[in-house]
């Protein structure tokens, strides 16, 4: 989501933040926002919806899928 205020982009997604670190994009903040991560990004010239549809298009989610799965069975009941 574009931060209207100063056109920086703004996620709560890890892992779309991630994508985005390895994409080299410039990541400015970290925090917590009423419970919720937020990951904050210098602003690009692509948009955000051209980059969301090549996260999609990526392998990068079926290795999050995957990672939570191993996750689960290792930390679960």
């Amino acid at each position: 989501m574009q931060d209207a205020t100063s056109m920086n982009f703004t996620t709560s997604d890890i892992s779309l933040a991630a994508f985005l670190v390895m994409r080299g994009k410039r990541l400015l903040s970290v925090g917590r926002e009423r419970g919720k991560f937020e990951f904050i990004f210098e602003s690009f010239s692509e948009s955000e919806n051209e980059l969301e549809q090549e996260y999609v298009r990526s392998e990068f989610p079926r290795y999050d899928a995957a990672m939570r799965q191993l996750k689960r069975r290792l930390y679960g009941p």
